[in-house]
């Protein structure tokens, strides 16, 4: 009867793990034998949770007497009760996991646990985004039908005859049960019982997604911590990275276990008063949506033309996927390289910065965000690092929160049009305007806008990379209001002729597949591939495209260089447009709890691997497959990449905890 049990249990995990195949693997032209395999280790997760739900129940059908599952009433109604909840827990958990995948291309892990840190808004998106009252409903079916399973099965249980056996035999089928029993919750033969990293064997985060299941994965990256810096691996790499970023001979003083980053960096004067500078974070503007990378849906008229006006860079990539992570990495210069569940803003023990913001002298400091800043601690990373910074939040605003994330996204440009157009037109300017409409729920607000919403046919806008009409509609919506921004707001005041505007992608959300994305999408890095560009008619000395790698950390050291100012660098960003090449842009990718892949992007190759080193992989970004690296051809070259990404991510995770002000 147990063995039934157990039966029924996997046969429903399995079941769910067909059903997350179908939902979201079928359609993207993964490795068949790959899948396979990882089928083959899912399948061996779910065993394991199967024996671990019934291994209560199989605990008390062997206690004696009213102790035991047969003659105790106590221990009866504990295994419904235990099985009832199991399957509720079980199936929350598969609910939550669809829709953590669904949201962020991730399985579900400990870092959800970090949205607890701001229930409010985390509730309310969960409100506004998923049928709640459905699934409530759902879960309460689920523990009604499994705890009248149950019921029915301790009935079945309880009158059948216990098998009759001597000492011996009792003895012998005792110990084989016990050994097929942790056998199966081990996950197989050897010393090494089945790990999480087995899922990982293909370096495609998709397979190892298929191979993984949410509750044992989330048991184990919520059993893991956040691993410092390796010092003797950043000892090994330092002069190359002080080469790279330009620290001075003299400054360099690895011996005494300090590594030193820091550079002088010289400024040049410009004619006339320096210009201000607006940065435009465009939440979730992924680079396969817009068409200056060949996008053919129209969706970001405005964009495209300021591209093509001023400075394009085609292969900007942010570090790490998340609003958080992007902020911090802005603000820090220091790629959010963290994991154990949560993010580097939410850290109180580095959220201690350096910040390039602070080195633009005799500016103004300013900061627009549509809801509450508060949210991921961002307030705290802005206000204890930014000096004088006048901080615009939720509460601030003459306008109505349109959803959980505060106002719209037109309501927040037209208040900061009203502040910056106050200000003395002699003192410059920087200003950050974090928008949001482009997230779920993609909110269409009533705000008085001329905005239309387009709906194509139905399939048409998934066949280039948006998920639907409404995501499509959003980011139709972000780019408008852009536009109305630059175009019509600033140009019609006197700070609309001097301001440099730098608009970057805050990271991808997840996309279908698509055929005009070229290597980022081949290689896994759409969530990482966003756009950057630098306009400003009365600033910038024309168009250009600039075709080398660039990063989120290399944004405020090309602002200050084309302002003029001179400063002290002491993080891993580089002036894009007055440093000599090579330039390489570091990413963080996979799960942020377990085993992050990292990976180092250049002009022609691409290096990736485990943050430990294990499996590493080079791509030629002319032959991009993710299953063809080139290791064998190019050796040498595999060798050199990775001693360099090593450093990249050693010296990020040192300066993490070694760049305070």
């Amino acid at each position: 009867m147990i063995l039934g049990l157990v039966l029924v249990t996997f046969l429903a995990l399995l079941a769910l793990r067909v059903a997350f195949y179908f939902t979201f693997l079928a359609d993207q032209g993964l490795n068949r034998d790959e899948l396979w395999h990882a089928f083959g280790v899912g399948l061996r997760f779910d065993l394991r949770v199967a024996l671990l739900v019934t291994l209560p129940v199989a605990l008390l059908s062997l206690l004696p007497g009213v102790l035991g599952l047969r003659r105790g009433r106590i221990a009866r109604g504990l295994a419904v009760v235990w099985l009832a909840l199991a399957g509720a827990a079980l199936t929350l958990t598969y609910v939550a996991d669809f829709a953590h995948y669904s949201y962020l291309a991730e399985r579900l892990n400990s870092s959800v646990l970090r949205f607890f840190e701001d229930r409010r808004d985390s509730l309310l998106m969960v409100w506004e985004s998923y049928p709640v009252i459905p699934l409530t409903v759902l879960l309460i079916a689920a523990a009604l039908l499994c705890g009248w399973a149950a019921r029915r099965w301790v009935r079945r249980f309880t009158a059948g005859s216990p098998p009759r056996r001597g000492w011996l035999a009792g003895t012998l089928v005792g110990v084989a049960c016990t050994y097929l029993y942790a056998l199966g919750i081990m996950g197989q033969f050897g010393e090494v019982p089945l790990r999480w990293s087995d899922a990982y064997f293909a370096n495609n985060q998709q397979v190892a997604a298929l191979g993984l299941n949410p509750a044992v994965f989330f048991y184990d990256t919520l059993t893991t911590g956040t691993r410092k810096h390796d010092p003797d691996a950043l000892a090994r790499h330092y002069e190359w990275m002080a080469d790279y970023l330009g620290v001075p001979e003299n400054a360099r003083h690895p011996e005494d276990g300090e590594f030193d980053f820091a550079r002088q960096v010289p400024g040049h004067a410009r004619a006339g008063r320096p210009p201000n500078v607006v940065l435009i974070h465009l939440e979730s503007m992924g680079a396969n949506r817009l068409g200056l990378y060949g996008n053919p849906m129209e969706a970001t008229p405005n964009l495209d033309a300021l591209g093509h006006q001023g400075y394009f860079f085609p292969n900007f990539m942010v570090p790490s996927s998340g609003t958080a992570r992007t902020v911090f990495g802005l603000v820090t210069g220091i790629p959010d390289v963290t994991w154990g569940g949560s993010t580097a803003s939410r850290n109180p023990q580095i959220v201690n910065q350096y910040t390039l913001v602070n080195a633009f002298k005799g500016y103004q400091r300013f900061y627009f965000i549509g809801g509450n800043a508060g949210w991921a601690n961002i307030s705290g990373l802005l206000t204890n690092n930014i000096r004088d910074l006048e901080l615009h939040e939720a509460g601030d605003y003459d306008a109505p929160n349109v959803d959980v994330w505060g106002i719209s996204d037109r309501s927040l440009f037209d208040a900061a049009h009203r502040r910056l157009s106050e200000l003395d037109p002699d003192q410059p300017f920087i200003a950050f305007i974090q928008t949001a409409g482009n997230h779920r729920p993609f909110t269409i607000p009533d705000d008085g806008s001329e905005f239309e919403t387009k709906q194509p046919p139905e399939g048409e806008v998934q066949k280039h990379s948006f998920l639907g009409n409404d995501q499509y509609n959003a980011v139709r919506l972000l780019d408008h209001n852009v536009g109305r921004f630059i175009n019509e707001l600033a140009a019609s005041e006197a700070y609309g002729d001097n301001t440099l505007y730098i608009l970057y992608g805050d990271h991808n959300d997840r996309s279908e597949s698509s055929s005009h994305m070229g290597y980022s999408e081949s290689l896994g890095l759409d969530k990482h591939h966003v756009p950057l560009i630098l306009y400003g008619p009365g600033v910038l000395d024309g168009p250009r495209v600039i075709e080398h790698p660039a990063s989120l950390v290399d944004i405020l050291p090309t602002a200050l260089g084309i302002v003029g100012l001179p400063y002290e660098n002491r993080t891993l960003g580089r002036d894009l447009l007055h440093t000599e090449a090579p330039f390489y842009a570091l990413t963080f990718g996979g799960n942020r709890s377990q085993n992050p892949l990292i990976g180092l992007l250049g002009a022609d190759y691409h290096m990736s691997m485990q943050y430990d080193g294990d499996r590493p992989r080079l791509y030629d970004l002319d032959n991009p497959v993710l299953n063809e690296p080139v290791n064998e051809a190019r050796p040498a070259l595999l060798e050199r990449r990775k001693a360099m990404l090593e450093g990249f991510y050693q010296t990020a995770r040192y300066m993490l905890r070694h760049n305070q002000p």
